[in-house]
């Protein structure tokens, strides 16, 4: 009952509005996705900073702020793009670009964009030179200029993608002031000038007919316009955030950024009406409008519901940048860390207490893991596993919750103790994939497919997590074997559920690769092609049948069929990543990068922990005998 009621209060908040629409709300569409600045911002800075928010050493030294969030520094990148220098954004760590750059060796290795800037300018040869190159042919340091030579492009594109909407513009003639209806000495955008060009398509077209000595006071004001508009205009090459969805949601045009709209193309009635919402938003950021502000997002909010309604969710929106700002993954990975840290606690005194208390915090910790995965599904409308991370983050709480249900039916802390270690290291790996950048990126076309998603990839990513539960529980059979060898109730106990395990763990293994061959069968016309991850698959169901025979058939005793359930999580890691490092294969979309040192070191662990633990074992349990 309890459960329940905590599953449906989390269900339920699901269901909440967010309050209003807030700047990091404002849908962007990027790399096939339409997705909230707030994300957007995220990974710009990700690739630059390697973080999500600026710390006090990116930041200008004359405030007291000592963090700013990512969608706030882009605020202030397209509102003051000429104080952008202020950010020490650029993280370069290493030495031979920093030298090369002329740059100073720095303990932050922080650097703003005019530093950068000007050591590029004398490496643009270089660049031009690697930039022909194939990634086969670059060296690590051709890469990190590339990396750094990138980014600095992107950081001028942001810095300038709004400069058609802040008003840069003063209007110093009183008659051109009457004619575009603003107060004389007030300052308008490209965009409000450009909109209403015709008000003064008369003295602009004088300037043709007439020499400048016969230039009217009205002429000479239209030409300094005319001029400024010119050298904003250079900044058109800033298109990398589009934020102007097409006027209409059945047809196939393209999103568009501000400066794109700005080229003579036709303006759709409802982009005018968002882009004209937008401008009237920067200039209340600009002049500390906060009311203003928040009923220009409102008019903003209200505009996409009712015009781009069919396009977009601003709900999802709101949703996805209520995630990124609640962290729910880091809550539920303290959680499993506090989990773990009561349960040894309650090995030196109170055991009973806390190890209720460590299991209501392993519980918790589901809670929040459950709901981050159940919030992702709802923002991308797919089921929960369709990339690497999400693998990660999936196999994580499969292996937690397998791990939760063994110490409803046990209570004695075992379970505990294998769902809280199951849910660190894994959360810890699911990080290291999710700073890769946008961790809700669109699908290659193969896996473009709800009904396939839902059966074939979520039953084998469970096979994952329950084998390499299995494989855990062989870990804590030889330990409780080599602390308690006369304790033959528990060990028979352990033995059991490592039983139960390996069989859920097969029936998973053995379905999902089974639903993968007919998903084949239909997108590539073979149900098996032997290609390097179907043999993997395979491979893991191969050792679990195995294993199973030999246990059935007494070949091997609980020692050995606990060695074998570890050894298979080797297995299941070459199958799952390993297969990766090959780069062949249809299954190009599960590709990593880096990972073959840390496949490695797994390796060597599981071997290492997992023969050392067995012979200490068998010697103690021959010793027992004699």
């Amino acid at each position: 009952m309890k459960f329940n009621t905590i599953l449906l209060l989390f269900l339920s908040l699901s269901e909440l509005g967010f309050g209003g629409m807030q700047f990091g709300d404002i849908p962007v569409h990027e790399n096939g996705r339409i997705k909230p600045l707030d994300t957007f911002s995220r990974n710009q800075l990700l690739s630059m900073y390697e973080k999500r928010s600026l710390k006090s050493d990116a930041l200008p030294g004359n405030n007291n702020i000592q963090k700013m969030e990512a969608v706030d520094w882009l605020l202030q990148l397209i509102t003051h793009p000429d104080n952008n220098d202020a950010f020490h954004v650029f993280n370069i760590r290493n030495p031979q670009v920093v030298g090369s750059l002329g740059l100073e060796w720095r303990k932050s290795h922080v650097y703003n964009r005019m530093e950068v800037l000007s050591g590029i300018q004398h490496q643009i040869s270089y660049i031009a030179d690697i930039q022909g190159k194939s990634e086969e042919q670059l060296t690590e340091f051709d890469k990190q200029m590339l990396r750094v030579y990138g980014n600095i492009i992107r950081f001028q594109e942001l810095s300038y993608s709004f400069t058609c909407l802040l008003p840069l513009v003063s209007i110093e003639n009183e008659e051109i002031a009457a004619k575009l209806k603003v107060e004389k000495g007030k300052k308008i955008s490209y965009f409000q000038i450009v909109r209403n060009i015709d008000a003064i398509n008369e003295p602009l077209k004088a300037l043709l007919n007439k020499e400048e000595p016969q230039w009217t006071a009205e002429e000479r004001e239209v030409k300094r316009i005319v001029t400024l508009l010119n050298d904003i205009g250079q900044d058109n090459f800033a298109v990398s955030i589009k934020i102007i969805p097409p006027e209409n949601a059945d047809d196939e045009a393209v999103w568009l950024s501000p400066w794109e709209i700005m080229d003579s193309r036709e303006l759709g009635e409802k982009q005018e009406k968002l882009l004209i919402t937008l401008e009237e938003y920067i200039q209340a950021y600009l002049q500390n409008d906060e009311s203003q502000m928040v009923t220009t997002l409102a008019n903003y909010e209200n505009i996409l519901q009712s015009d781009f309604g069919q396009l977009l969710s601003v709900k999802n929106l709101k949703t996805e940048t209520w995630m990124n700002h609640t962290k729910l993954f880091y809550k539920s990975m303290a959680f499993y860390l506090l989990s773990f840290i009561l349960l040894s606690l309650s090995w030196v005194f109170k055991p009973e207490l806390l190890r209720k208390i460590s299991f209501a915090s392993l519980l918790t910790g589901v809670g929040f893991h459950a709901y981050a995965i159940y919030l992702r599904m709802i923002v991308m409308q797919r089921p929960p596993v369709s990339t690497l991370y999400e693998s990660v983050i999936f196999v994580s709480l499969i292996g937690v919750v397998s791990a939760a249900f063994l110490e409803y039916s046990r209570k004695d802390g075992i379970g505990v103790f294998a769902g809280s270690v199951c849910g660190i290291i894994l959360h810890f790996v699911g990080f290291g994939y999710a700073n890769d950048g946008d961790t809700l990126g669109m699908l290659v076309a193969v896996l473009n497919s709800n009904f396939w998603l839902a059966t074939h990839v979520t039953t084998i990513t469970i096979g994952y997590g329950t084998s390499l539960f299995a494989g855990l529980l062989g870990h804590i059979y030889l330990i409780q074997a080599i602390r308690s060898p006369e304790d033959k109730t528990h060990l028979k106990t352990i033995n059991s559920n490592m039983f139960g395990a390996t069989l859920f763990a097969l029936f998973f293994t053995l379905f999902g690769t089974i639903l993968g061959g007919i998903w084949a069968d239909q997108s590539w016309g073979r149900f098996w092609g032997w290609d390097p991850k179907e043999n993997g698959a395979l491979l893991i169901v191969m050792w679990q049948i195995m294993m199973l025979h030999m246990r059935i058939t007494g070949v091997v005793k609980p020692l050995g069929f606990a060695l074998g359930l570890i050894l298979n999580n080797i297995v299941v890691i070459l199958a799952w990543f390993g297969v990766n490092l090959l780069s062949v294969g249809l299954h190009s979309y599960g590709f990593a990068g880096g990972i073959a040192m840390n496949i490695a070191i797994f390796i060597a662990v599981e071997v290492v922990s997992g023969l050392g633990t067995y012979f200490w074992a068998n010697n103690l349990r021959l010793k027992l005998k004699a």
